[in-house]
């Protein structure tokens, strides 16, 4: 019953509540936190890029050691219980250089997950890519939803609502353990794997979807902390108000991204990243124009919705590009990209907020997106030049 197919899908589902809920601890904490131990602006976006670095550096390793050596299953429990660890580090800090350090930790524990989990459920489904990564994003929606309400909660007992919540990471872990057995992917070796990753990894058309990717991505890093940030600096917002706000950026995700999944399998991807790219872009902008808390609260929301639905659609194309045999590979290269990304989005948010403001911040995100709609144009491009000359070539070949 453990290792049905029900029970594989429900295993990378809580798994994935937990790994993404994890990821958004840190945002409301450390509006907690400088409040306690006089975190800045500046040492909480240094915390947040230590993250997202340590997130990118292990994707790339960890995904290729999984898929060729047959312990995906272990390196992915493994992360979960990283990331729990870290919590619990996190639960009993006292300054600054431990939170640098278990967000280091928590970075490493979250890069093993998505290449190897996203690859698993899109086996679950078949050729629903887009629906079975709809579904899996949703799930880290709901918990990256659902914790920082948590830590709203517990902002006058923290450490123990931090301690808490690691218990759901080490019981997805072994849930994760007795569900699947370790798999190889595929049996390529040697020059045929070789040859096979160097043409995933160096394609173009990944290339240009994964820029688009970690532009989101940064949009995403840089709308997590700074929009806490932004509602308790400019409008006196609480711990608890601020991680309502994150709570629901993240709830929009249930509608956002099975429905734009969904649609993903029936009409062109391209032109649904399109409409959630220039939702971005319109929501941030009327930010910066915005004075009134309660519409840009639902501003912020609703960019929230379009930042994760994008998430969805982007590894979907990412997964059509790469066959299946390199698929964890390619969904790699894309976080790699993402994470360093994400680790550029606090530092640029930051300089831009002390040198000019919050708003201005909000502003430079949403025309990164358009610069990543651009990317997104290229690779368009590109696919329907390579499919002219595959026809040129089979007509010249007859």
């Amino acid at each position: 019953m453990l290792k049905s197919k029900s029970s594989k899908i429900a295993a990378l589902l809580v798994s994935h509540w937990a790994n993404d809920g994890y990821v958004v601890v840190l945002p409301p904490l450390l509006m907690v936190l400088s409040l306690e131990f006089g975190i800045t602006t500046m040492q909480a976006a240094q915390i947040m890029s230590v993250y997202s670095i340590a997130s990118a550096v292990g994707q790339l390793p960890i995904s290729l050691w999984g898929d060729y050596s047959g312990r995906s299953r272990d390196l992915l429990a493994a992360g979960l219980v990283l990331l729990s660890l870290a919590l619990l580090g996190w639960g009993w800090s006292t300054g600054y250089h431990w939170l640098l350090l278990f967000a280091f930790v928590a970075g490493l524990g979250f890069s093993g997950y998505h290449p190897i989990s996203m690859n698993l459920m899109t086996q679950q489904f078949g050729e629903k890519k887009g629906f079975s990564l709809g579904l899996h994003t949703m799930a880290g929606s709901i918990g990256a939803s659902m914790v920082p309400v948590i830590i709203g909660i517990f902002s006058e007992t923290w450490r123990l609502g931090v301690t808490l919540l690691a218990i759901p990471g080490f019981l997805s872990a072994l849930w994760i353990i007795l569900a699947f057995g370790n798999f190889r992917n595929s049996e390529l070796q040697g020059k045929e794997l070789a040859q096979a990753l160097r043409k995933t990894i160096l394609s173009p058309m990944l290339l240009l979807v994964t820029s688009l990717s970690g532009i989101n991505q940064m949009v995403y890093i840089g709308s997590i902390t700074f929009l806490p940030l932004f509602f308790a600096d400019r409008f006196g917002w609480s711990p608890a108000a601020t991680g309502v706000l994150i709570g629901a950026f993240h709830f929009s995700a249930l509608v956002s991204q099975p429905l734009f999944g969904y649609l993903s399998d029936l009409m062109s991807r391209n032109r649904l990243i399109y409409i959630s790219g220039a939702g971005i872009f319109l929501c941030y902008f009327f930010i910066f124009l915005s004075r009134n808390p309660l519409l840009s609260a639902c501003l912020g929301v609703l960019a929230g919705a379009c930042v994760l639905a994008m998430r969805t659609l982007v590894i979907a194309k990412v997964s059509d590009i790469a066959g299946a045999e390199t698929r964890s590979a390619a969904i790699a290269v894309s976080f790699t990209f993402s994470g360093a990304m994400g680790a550029l989005a606090p530092l640029l948010g930051g300089y831009l907020q002390q040198a000019y403001s919050y708003e201005v911040a909000f502003l430079v995100f949403g025309f990164s997106i358009i610069l990543g709609l651009g990317f997104l144009t290229a690779q368009g491009r590109l696919g329907k030049n390579k499919a002219g000359f595959e026809v040129r070539d089979n007509f010249v070949n007859k």
